[in-house]
Parts: structure tokens; C-alpha cells; sequence
């Protein structure tokens, strides 16, 4: 009975990693889809904040929600460029006196930025490695996730700082 047990468990099991696995990204369309839904998400979470909030940080060592925002957006067009294909959007992401208008751009820039240059590489140039921060060696494809991961790792400080705020976030979505 235990065997049964174990491997009717098993198989359960194997079926959901398998549900899964079918659901997730497969194709450069694929990521795209929900790069561009992750901006639209972005600019979301920045709407949420009000514009005299922009300069709020909860302790003075960390980034403020303005600079975590131009990180976000600077992030991507610096790894795009560098890693994937060279290209300047023609944004100043060092420029903090954006006022809310301007980061709206500025961010959608970036994400469009990304999904062009995605866009434009083949299969071929996404399976070429590049060097990447500390030497290490990744291919193109690696990168978009590199790129993708730093967004959300970010996205993650925002909508904290909208609850140390008292500002309900916006509903996130995954794709």
C-alpha cells in the first residue's frame, strides 16, 4: 500500500512540475508579452506614489523611491547596451530631478528600449556568450533574465515602499 501510495504521489507530482513546465516561457515572443505587461506594471506602481512621495526613503542608506526607479530604468538600457546590443535611448538616468511625468517616460523608454533590442537579436546571437559583471561569461538569453530578475528585485523595494506609505499597490501580475 505504501508503494501505491508513494507512487501515486510521485506521479501527481510529476504531473504538476509538467503542467508548469508547459506553462512557462518558451519563446523570445513569449518574454516580450510579459516584459511589456512588467512595464505596464512598473508604470502602475509609480502612479501609485504620489509626487510629493517621490523623495521618500525609509532609512538615509537606501535608494529613494525616485532612485530606485531610475535604478530600475538605468539598469535596463546599462544591460541592454552592454551585454545584449549597443544602443543609447537618449535618456539622462542620472538625472534625479525628473519630475513624475518625466520617470513615467523615462521608464517606459527603458522597457521599450529592451523589448527593440530583444526583438531585433536572432537565435544565434541569444546562445553567444558575453562578459558580464565580474568577468563572468553568460549567454545573450541569460542576460534577459539577468535584466528581468534586476527589475523585479526592484519592483519588490517599490511596493514596500508604497505600504510604508500607506498606499495600497497594484495587483501584480506575472504575465
Amino acid at each position: 500500500m505504501k508503494k501505491i501510495f508513494k507512487l501515486s504521489s510521485l506521479l501527481f507530482f510529476m504531473s504538476i512540475v509538467s503542467f508548469y513546465a508547459a506553462q512557462a516561457q518558451t519563446s523570445q515572443d513569449e518574454f516580450i508579452a510579459k516584459w511589456k505587461n512588467m512595464k505596464a506594471y512598473t508604470i502602475e506602481i509609480l502612479d501609485a506614489m504620489p509626487e510629493d512621495k517621490l523623495d521618500y526613503k525609509p532609512t538615509d542608506d537606501v535608494r529613494s523611491f525616485k532612485e530606485l526607479v531610475l535604478h530600475i530604468a538605468g539598469g535596463n538600457v546599462m544591460m541592454t547596451s552592454g551585454f545584449l546590443k549597443e544602443g543609447n535611448p537618449g535618456i539622462d538616468y542620472e538625472n534625479t530631478d525628473m519630475t513624475k511625468a518625466e520617470l513615467k517616460d523615462a521608464v517606459a523608454t527603458s522597457f521599450d528600449f529592451v523589448a527593440e533590442t530583444l526583438a531585433s537579436l536572432t537565435e544565434d546571437e541569444l546562445a553567444e556568450k558575453v562578459e558580464v559583471f565580474g568577468g563572468n561569461k553568460i549567454t545573450r538569453r541569460q542576460v534577459e533574465g539577468l535584466i528581468d530578475s534586476h527589475g523585479i528585485h526592484h519592483r519588490g523595494n517599490l511596493v514596500v515602499y508604497l505600504r510604508l506609505n500607506g498606499i495600497e499597490p497594484p495587483q501584480f501580475r506575472a504575465w
